[in-house]
């Protein structure tokens, strides 16, 4: 591979990688701090996406990455969590947002032909709650391939 190339790649694969604060092996936690560094740099289980969808040379296809964000963590005991279902290739994702929140109804002078007004928007404090329809944000995402480095 042309030095330029793998310069780019490099560049693209480094702008990608998440940091974990602990690296893991196939979700997996383990310290690889002690570990030889090899030509790329990259130690043993660390995991990167890359943009055209190809790892680079000496990693690996991270199985269980599709359709999932990593977050890193300094909790050993949280690497490898999953949380909710993976979403499917090019699916954005909804979202749902709720709400608490109280009125107060000053008091108005309204009569009927029946008498006063008793009931109807009677005058006090009042609470709401609900939630929001599902909706996406419509904001832009892309997919990239999740690699480890073994």
């Amino acid at each position: 591979m042309h030095p330029t190339k793998w310069l780019e790649r490099r560049s693209a694969l480094v702008a990608a990688v998440l940091v974990l604060g602990l690296s893991f092996e196939l979700f997996r936690a383990r310290d690889a701090s002690s570990e030889p560094m090899v030509v790329d740099g990259a130690p043993s289980g660390m995991v990167a996406f890359v943009r055209d969808g190809v790892c680079p040379p000496g990693w690996v296809h991270a199985e269980g990455l599709e359709g999932r964000a990593i977050v890193g963590t300094v909790i050993k005991e949280d690497v490898g969590v999953e949380v909710g279902t993976p979403l499917g290739a090019q699916q954005e994702p909804l979202h749902v947002h709720t709400f608490t929140g109280e009125v107060s109804l000053s008091p108005k002078g309204i009569a009927d032909l029946g008498g006063a007004n008793t009931s109807i928007a009677a005058a006090g404090p009042y609470s709401i709650t609900g939630s929001t329809d599902d909706a996406a944000s419509g904001l832009p995402f892309f997919q990239m391939e999740g690699c480890i480095k073994p």
